[in-house]
């Protein structure tokens, strides 16, 4: 009850397991009520699809909590730090324990 929205991510979280969907990971951003998911690890195409799925799916769960789902980065206007387009990545040379990422 302190985060708005957190039963539409678990509902969200086990849809995607259920129907085999690499969901990795999910959490709430700045603006209230506004999260992000992972997906992956997968490579081209099989990335894509799953994105596809993880996306349908929280349509349909959002449907049972009678809500709507937007993926506009900026949904409402003002200064909302962290809210915006952003994508998350990793490379190998980010993944060995050795090296680290490279700053």
């Amino acid at each position: 009850d302190r985060a708005f929205g957190r039963d539409i991510v678990v509902a969200h979280y086990r849809a995607c397991m259920y129907a085999g969907v690499k969901i990795a990971g999910s959490n709430a951003e700045v603006m209230p009520s506004q999260w992000e998911f992972q997906v992956g690890p997968c490579t081209g195409v099989d990335a894509a699809d799953h994105l596809w799925m993880a996306r349908y799916l929280l349509h349909r769960v959002a449907e049972d909590f009678g809500v709507v789902v937007t993926f506009d980065p900026k949904p409402m206007p003002g200064n909302w730090n962290g809210a915006g387009a952003h994508t998350n990545f990793s490379t190998l040379s980010m993944r060995t324990p050795e090296k680290g990422m490279d700053v």
